[in-house]
């Protein structure tokens, strides 16, 4: 008797996990895919993706599909034709070159923007013999695919040094395997410090970050930074910061993309409402550079964004009409606050925050 009543408590255990594993999987097939094309597979915009995706948690609303992409050219491609994709990670200088090449002048109204993020810090990275970028000239430096964000910052770069290199056009982590082997002498690498791309590399193979300084000739193009010890121990063994350079990157939607409308409205509304829960300690830092309200000169936000941000500016207008003394021609516009964002992050930069 005992053995008959165990079989029967097995037998309704499975009548219950069986549907709940078809439902389960039927939501699944049911929930929409977005696909958001980012940069290499342990670049820091698949980071932001996956941290992203996170947001959306089991409630079925979206799937949150990150894909890898080079964060440049083709992704601006991806995203006008392939239906697959309804983001894209796009650098500022591969963006501007997109738009300063298209001969019609329509990329522009192709384009919508979602996220202007903080600005990625370029990182050389390279062999023990080389101690400055000078030492790079005449040697194998992989600047990575053409068209790649690592690419598109790059050629410019060293061409303003005035330091010809020999590029190679690998993918990051094949080149890291290449540049710990001898074969080449350097691997640029554009990505939001810490990009696990390098925070990855072992401590010991002799692998360091070159300095990069700001100056004249990188002033028109990019924007100083730095490396510190607690963004890359591995390679920053004392207290003395390494300068660099960034470059913008932003998050972009197609327009009016046929299936892509609606899921990408779904996605900025969602981003936005918990963009604090982004910006908790055991997430990407540079979610906490991110001014969601930043704008990119020459393209329109998305309509979910402009909603959003709409919404959230009526429900504070009450408490600035009301403060003493604070008139609406007082008020900053919003290139000014953008500005003010920007010298506010430098400063906490500065602070070491």
């Amino acid at each position: 008797m005992a053995s008959l009543g165990l079989r029967f408590l097995f037998s309704l255990v499975l009548l219950v996990l069986v549907p709940a594993e078809r439902v389960t999987a039927e939501n699944s097939r049911n929930t929409p895919a977005l696909g958001v094309l980012a940069g290499e597979p342990a670049g820091s915009e698949s980071v932001f993706v996956r941290e992203a995706a996170e947001l959306f948690g089991t409630e079925g609303l979206l799937r949150v599909i990150p894909k890898p992409g080079d964060a440049g050219l083709n992704n601006i491609a991806a995203l006008l034709i392939d239906p697959r994709v309804d983001l894209a990670f796009v650098s500022g200088d591969a963006l501007a070159q997109a738009l300063t090449s298209d001969a019609d002048g329509t990329l522009g109204s192709q384009l919508e923007l979602v996220l202007k993020l903080a600005p990625h810090e370029i990182h050389i990275v390279a062999r023990s013999g080389v101690a400055s970028l000078a030492d790079l000239a005449g040697k194998r430096v992989n600047v990575g695919p053409a068209g790649s964000s690592n690419a598109v910052a790059a050629g410019p770069l060293f061409k303003a040094l005035k330091i010809a290199v020999e590029p190679i056009s690998l993918d990051a982590q094949s080149a890291m395997a290449k540049l710990k082997d001898g074969t080449i002498a350097a691997v640029v690498v554009v990505g939001a410090k810490p990009t696990p791309l390098v925070s990855e590399i072992p401590a010991g193979l002799g692998l360091h970050l070159l300095p990069i300084e700001f100056g004249p000739d990188t002033e028109p193009r990019f924007l100083p930074a730095r490396f510190e010890q607690r963004d890359y121990p591995n390679l920053i063994a004392g207290p003395d910061a390494v300068p660099t350079l960034a470059a913008g990157m932003v998050l972009l939607a197609a327009h009016e993309k046929a299936g892509s409308t609606d899921k990408v409205a779904r996605f900025v509304t969602t981003l936005f409402s918990h963009f604090g829960d982004l910006q908790a300690q055991d997430k990407h830092p540079k979610w906490r550079d991110i001014n969601l309200a930043a704008t990119l000169p020459g393209l329109a936000r998305t309509e979910a964004a402009k909603a959003w941000l709409a919404q959230r500016a009526n429900r504070v207008e009450p408490i600035a009409a009301s403060a003493a003394g604070v008139s609406s021609s007082s008020l900053p516009s919003e290139a000014q606050k953008e500005t003010l964002f920007e010298q506010f992050i430098e400063w906490r930069r500065a602070k070491g925050h």
